[in-house]
Parts: C-alpha cells; sequence; structure tokens
C-alpha cells in the first residue's frame, strides 16, 4: 500500500496547513445514467431479490485466528514504541494482521471470509490488545469495517473486493456530510472526525445528510483528504484523523440508506446466508470493541505489575513493596473487577446472540438493550478501574519514558473519553428504562 504524501490545503481558512492525502482527489470520468435511489441489493436477474453469492472459503478457523493472535502478542509489545512514534501501525504489524487472516475473519464464506461469530471477535481483540491497545483498536475496525463493506449490494461488493481477499476501510460518521444529488449518484462533501484507521485504508465510510435522508457512502481513499490531527497523549497508534471530501461524486450503488446499514439487515443476510453476524444491528456488533480493548490492556496491565512488583524496595522502610498489604490488596481488587468485567461482556454477547442470532428466541425489549448497553459498557469501565488500581500501587518510576504501563495509563485516559466508553451517560439512560421512563430524547435507532 503506498504510503500518504503530505499536501498543503489551500481552501479558505485551512490555507498553509499540511495534510496527510494518498494523490489528488480524482472524479469520475463517465457519469451512469439518472435513477432514482436504487435498489443496492437488486441483480442483474431484476427479480428485485438479493440472490445469494456462493464461493468456497479456505478462511482460518475461529481456533487457529484465536492461535494467531496469541502468537502476535509479543511482536506488538516489541513494536509499541514505534507504533506510537509513527501515529499509526507498522506496515509490519498491517502484514502480521493480514498473514493472521483478521481481514477476513468477518467477511461471510461468500467473500473467503471465518465468518466468526461475536465472542470470537472479542477473543481476537482482547488478545491484541494485550500487545498494544492501538493495535487492537484498529485491527478491531479493520475488521469489523468488512462486515459493514458486506452490508452494501452486490455491485459495491464487487468494487470493495475486486477479486482481492479483503478490503480496508476506515468510518467516520460525525459529524455527517451532505449527499447532493445529481445525474447517477451523489457528490458527497463534508469533513469527518476519529477515522481510526485511515492511514491503512483503501476505502472510507461516512455519512452524509441527503434530501431523502441519512446515507452511508463508500468513497475510495485516492478520493478523500486525510488531514493530520491525531495529535493525542495516548492511542496515538490509533491515526484517528480527519477525514475531507471536496464535492467527489459517488455512484448511487455505493450508497446505502444509514438506517439499513446500523441496524437488522435482512437484505444483505440475505446475499450472504449462514453469516448470521451480518444481520446483527451495529450498535450491538461495533460498541464491543471498546468494551474488548480495555480488557486486554487490563491484561497487560496486572500482567507486567505482577511480573515488576518484586523488584520494588520501599525507600523508607527498606521492604519490598510486594510485602505490603495494601498493594496485595489493591491487585486483589484490580484483578476481582477485571474477572467480573469479563463475565460481565460474556452476559451480554450471550444475551445479544440470543435475541439477534439465528435462534431470534424473541424481540428485543428496551430491557434488553438496556442490559446489553450497561453489560458492555460497564465491563469496559471496570477494566479501566482496575488499572487505575494497578497504575496507583506501581509508584513514579513507571512514568519514565518507555515503561509500558505509562503507555497503557495513557491509553486508558483517551479510551474511556469515548463515547461508547461513557457508563455515566449510558446509565442514566438505561436507568430510566429499568424504572420504566423510556429512552427520553435518547435516539433510539442507537440505543
Amino acid at each position: 500500500m503506498p504510503r500518504p504524501v503530505r499536501r498543503r490545503l489551500t481552501e479558505p481558512g485551512h490555507a498553509g496547513r499540511w495534510v496527510w492525502a494518498r494523490r489528488p482527489a480524482r472524479r469520475a470520468t463517465r457519469v451512469p445514467a439518472l435513477h432514482a435511489r436504487a435498489n443496492p441489493f437488486s441483480d442483474a436477474r431484476s427479480t428485485g431479490r438479493p440472490q445469494p453469492m456462493t464461493v468456497a472459503s479456505t478462511a482460518p478457523s475461529p481456533t487457529q485466528l484465536l492461535s494467531n493472535a496469541e502468537e502476535l502478542v509479543p511482536k506488538l509489545r516489541g513494536r509499541a514504541s514505534k507504533t506510537e512514534e509513527l501515529r499509526q501501525l507498522p506496515d509490519a504489524t498491517v502484514s502480521d494482521f493480514a498473514a493472521a487472516g483478521f481481514f477476513t475473519a468477518m467477511l461471510p464464506a461468500a467473500l473467503g471470509g471465518s465468518e466468526i461469530d461475536l465472542t470470537t471477535f472479542v477473543k481476537i481483540v482482547r488478545t491484541l490488545s494485550r500487545g498494544d491497545a492501538s493495535a487492537g483498536w484498529v485491527g478491531a475496525f479493520l475488521m469489523s469495517h468488512g462486515l459493514m463493506l458486506a452490508r452494501y449490494g452486490q455491485e459495491a461488493q464487487a468494487d470493495f473486493f475486486n477479486g482481492r481477499p479483503y478490503a480496508l476501510a476506515a468510518a467516520a460518521a460525525t459529524p455527517p456530510g451532505t449527499a447532493e444529488p445529481t445525474e447517477g449518484g451523489y457528490r458527497v462533501t463534508g469533513r469527518w472526525r476519529f477515522g481510526s484507521g485511515v492511514m491503512h485504508a483503501g476505502w472510507v465510510l461516512v455519512s452524509a445528510d441527503s434530501p431523502t435522508g441519512p446515507l452511508s457512502v463508500a468513497l475510495p481513499i485516492d478520493e478523500v483528504t486525510i488531514v493530520d490531527t491525531w495529535h493525542v497523549p495516548g492511542m496515538r497508534g490509533t491515526g484517528s484523523n480527519d477525514i475531507v471530501a471536496d464535492a467527489v461524486f459517488v455512484p448511487a450503488h455505493r450508497t446505502i440508506d444509514f438506517g439499513l446499514l446500523s441496524s437488522d439487515c435482512a437484505p444483505a443476510a440475505a446475499l450472504h446466508p449462514g453469516y448470521a453476524l451480518l444481520a446483527y444491528p451495529l450498535n450491538r456488533v461495533l460498541p464491543v470493541i471498546h468494551a474488548a480493548v480495555g480488557l486486554g490492556t487490563a491484561d497487560a496491565a496486572l500482567e507486567l505489575f505482577r511480573a515488576n512488583i518484586g523488584k520494588r524496595i520501599r525507600p523508607q522502610t527498606r521492604g519490598r513493596v510486594v510485602d505490603e498489604p495494601l498493594v496485595r490488596s489493591a491487585y486483589a481488587k484490580a484483578w476481582d473487577l477485571l474477572h467480573v468485567a469479563g463475565l460481565q461482556l460474556h452476559d451480554a454477547i450471550a444475551l445479544t446472540d440470543a435475541l439477534y442470532g439465528p435462534a431470534h428466541a424473541r424481540e428485543a425489549t428496551l430491557e434488553d438493550r438496556a442490559a446489553i448497553n450497561l453489560g458492555v459498557t460497564g465491563s469496559g469501565t471496570k477494566a479501566f478501574a482496575a488499572i487505575d488500581l494497578v497504575i496507583q500501587a506501581s509508584g513514579a518510576s513507571i512514568f519514565r519514558t518507555g515503561d509500558p504501563l505509562d503507555r497503557i495509563c495513557r491509553d486508558v485516559q483517551v479510551m474511556r473519553n469515548h463515547a461508547s466508553a461513557d457508563f455515566t451517560s449510558m446509565s442514566a439512560v438505561a436507568g430510566g428504562v429499568l424504572l420504566g421512563q423510556g429512552l427520553g430524547d435518547f435516539a433510539d435507532p442507537v440505543f
């Protein structure tokens, strides 16, 4: 994949600023015929119904994927400082992820994927995050965004994959851009924030408001500009930069109603029968990333603490710090929090599978959704609290440059401020639901 090059912005208000870009934006030279909002799932046989795609898959099994993730943990730890320095994943890490089969893990078998379930996804992300939080984060989104690409119609999927085993996509939803109808599609303009993994992507999936409602729009990376904004104290390696599009033409088949993308997607599931996760609402899939990364980061923090605490000597007493009851208590409390966090996330996923999986026991009630959201958000919050305990018991020496606990401390401060990790806000909404007071003004589709 070519490295980005620097380009100076010239538009009003940004003149003189440097940005990262793949190459100058292109405009389509041939525009398809005008048509009303085409059904992206219609096929050449004009039945109006999606036709299953059937291709044999030789992708790694879930067991092999988990083994591959475990083998990468020491490599990711060894590259963590370089990852921070680059503010994106090193090329070697992206290559390792591809070789391990992670980029096809959440693709349907018809596209050569492993069709992993939600539990396997969480286990992979948690394991990678034990090596490095930024690597786990980016890997998780590049994996799960493949699931999003598979929700577009057949013609769009041909654009995305085009004979390749996978396509890498970044996604950014806020603030939404605009999609102005034009012959054969739309002109899309906007600036979107927090494009995690965009430095490795061939496509970007962005939200845009159109006259007929919100859309998800797929743009090739070389038709947008990446603005180098990700200068942060933690999670530096995610490269979560801004994405800018200026009146970029997008054919209609590479757009999809945002609600169809984000909610239960029966048409996409019909294209790829047999992969249950494809029909799950995305708000039941993507938020588990934050919890899984938090759990894996906490796993690493407790492991590092346990390995190093026996070496510390208290200057005032000349005794071993590990012999102090309060230090032992802090570790035990951290272990307990992390254990409960794992169980809570496990229960939330089990309920998600029961309600949205093949068994589909019943329709999810607001109370069910509240329980899932509290489980996912609460597990991440507990993992962060476990990390806090061992950080506080580790002494000031960890903040010397290069200590992995210093990086973990900074990573957590950034992660816990993500909207999907905000237990305080979620508990207020979910608590109202559990008390029979409804959602209030909280948007139902994202609850």
